[in-house]
């Protein structure tokens, strides 16, 4: 059976060591069986430590480890979820050979959308100097499709491509360029709906719309008459602050979350834990390391 990577065409001799993806790194063989490990692994330590995973479906194909597996592989790919379990049905079977249906594999994911959570926070423990925050739309529906668009907690909000139905995910980094705590806010939330989540959190940086957000600095802004209002803004913050623009960048160009796209509120929570989880899993380079790989 030829290896996956080959059957995927995926060209990895232009490895470049400032790249932090795995397939600039490795195959995709090797990625697939990493991210199985260490999926496993993970799991057996929940485990041992008294968590309960969610039940098994009814007649279910497939393990847990096998399901999240390809779930991370496909989003690892830049893949939809959808089109690419289909895909993964005929081209993973040496791998997995049985799986169930499409309709089950989403249903499990949903379900397990807490653990997925929790893993990508597992990924950013230990202590950190800094912090980062910001928001990022997540369109759902654009055009005359937003009158129709009725999920529970969303908003019609103003995103780059203009008026769109959906949610803004709020998101905060820490040092090592890792999400540590989130929440999805409806699509026409402010700045100000995050302070709850900034509880606790010391050196926070954000934009100038966390400006009445207490405990963020934020650049110098200006107030109606022209006033500028010194925050105590440094030269270097402003790089730093740009750390999770690229973050979001990186999500939404490699790894789907501008594709997002879900039937209920908790699957669309599941696919955000699942690209978050993902995200960790790249920027922490654990599968790299598994992996014989050192950067």
């Amino acid at each position: 059976m030829p290896p996956v990577h080959r059957r995927l065409h995926i060209n990895l001799d232009t490895t470049r060591l400032d790249r932090e993806h795995p397939l600039y790194h490795i195959d995709a063989e090797t990625l697939l069986v990493a991210t199985y490990v260490w999926v496993d692994d993970q799991l057996k330590a929940l485990q041992a430590q008294g968590m309960r995973l969610p039940k098994p479906q009814k007649h279910q194909k497939a393990t847990l480890p096998e399901l999240l597996t390809i779930a991370l592989f496909l989003t690892f790919l830049g893949l939809d979820l959808s089109k690419g379990y289909l895909l993964s049905q005929s081209l993973l079977r040496p791998y997995f050979p049985s799986l169930p249906h499409l309709s089950r594999f989403l249903r499990v994911l949903q379900n397990a959308q807490p653990l997925l959570a929790h893993l990508a926070l597992r990924l950013a423990q230990g202590p950190s100097l800094l912090h980062v925050v910001d928001l990022k739309p997540l369109p759902m529906a654009h055009g005359h499709r937003i009158r129709g668009y009725a999920l529970p907690g969303s908003g019609i909000g103003v995103g780059p491509l203009g008026g769109f139905a959906g949610y803004a995910l709020v998101g905060v980094i820490n040092d090592r360029g890792l999400f540590h705590r989130w929440a999805l806010l409806p699509g026409n939330a402010r700045e100000t709906w995050a302070r709850g989540l900034l509880e606790g959190l010391e050196h926070v940086l954000g934009d100038r719309g966390f400006r009445w957000v207490e405990g963020v600095l934020t650049p110098p802004y200006r107030l109606r008459g022209g006033q500028v209002v010194e925050t105590g803004w440094r030269e270097w913050m402003g790089r730093v602050r740009n750390w999770i623009e690229t973050r979001f960048s990186v999500m939404v160009r490699s790894l789907g979350l501008g594709r997002v796209e879900a039937r209920s509120y908790w699957g669309l929570v599941a696919r955000v834990n699942l690209v978050l989880l993902a995200h960790n899993l790249i920027r922490s380079r654990v599968l790299l390391k598994m992996a014989g790989v050192e950067l």
